[in-house]
């Protein structure tokens, strides 16, 4: 009997606990941006590793874009910095018109 209550009582507190972190996380999240950088890279990117880029949300305290490498990394980088500008300006030809920007969408594969 002790052993079913007992196993009861951590259900319990095991529910009430999921319940409490997914009600933070919905309240956490309402006026959050998705993703922010903390810091920029300190050396540019191969060019030719780069698929997308995105601009962080203006609520980020730090604006940054964000390559995409082949690999699928996510690189933080200085948007008034010259290679970063360069990137954006000749590799992807035009501005992106959605919040990521592939040059699939350019080129029909990633080269």
């Amino acid at each position: 009997m002790k052993v079913c209550v007992a196993a009861f009582a951590v259900l319990l507190i095991a529910a009430l606990c999921s319940q409490a972190h997914s009600q933070l996380g919905k309240s956490y999240g309402v006026n959050t941006p998705t993703s922010c950088c903390f810091s920029y890279v300190s050396k540019p990117i191969p060019r030719s590793h780069v698929v997308k880029y995105r601009h962080t949300s203006s609520k980020c305290s730090l604006p940054a874009v964000i390559f995409t490498t082949k690999k699928g990394r996510e690189v933080c980088s200085d948007p008034n910095a010259r290679w970063v500008q360069e990137y954006i300006k000749h590799v992807f030809i035009w501005p992106p018109l959605t919040p990521s920007f592939s040059l699939t969408t350019l080129h029909g594969k990633v080269t």
